[in-house]
């Protein structure tokens, strides 16, 4: 069953303004790509304030449990490969806010038939 809790929807309405941080800083994710080594990736963070934090380089093997680290409990982590471009961060940004756009009209949907809109 999804989560149709007003606190599901506040999630994702905050998820689309963190989307902006990182296409905002769309040039410094893609400058720290050259120096990602090998068998490593590129997580960039934007904290629970919707600050951008900075990124890391995280090994492959390890992150399933480093990107969750780097997040925290409110924070944001989008991970990229070396050859990423500024473009492609945008785009990926732009499909991260669609995405939280198109949960919140669900969540709307599913609520106001249900009777119970936020």
């Amino acid at each position: 069953m999804p989560d149709l809790s007003p606190q599901a929807r506040a999630r994702a309405g905050r998820t689309i303004d963190v989307s902006a941080v990182f296409a905002e800083n769309a040039e410094a994710i893609v400058a720290a790509l050259p120096d990602v080594p090998d068998g490593h990736v590129l997580v960039a963070v934007v904290d629970h304030q919707h600050v951008f934090a900075g990124t890391h380089h995280v090994e492959k093997a390890t992150m399933v449990e480093r990107v969750p680290e780097l997040e925290g409990p409110e924070g944001w982590a989008m991970v990229f490969t070396p050859g990423a471009t500024v473009g492609d961060v945008r785009r990926r940004t732009a499909e991260m806010a669609e995405i939280a756009g198109r949960r919140i009209a669900a969540i709307d949907r599913i609520t106001a038939r249900r009777g119970d809109a936020p």
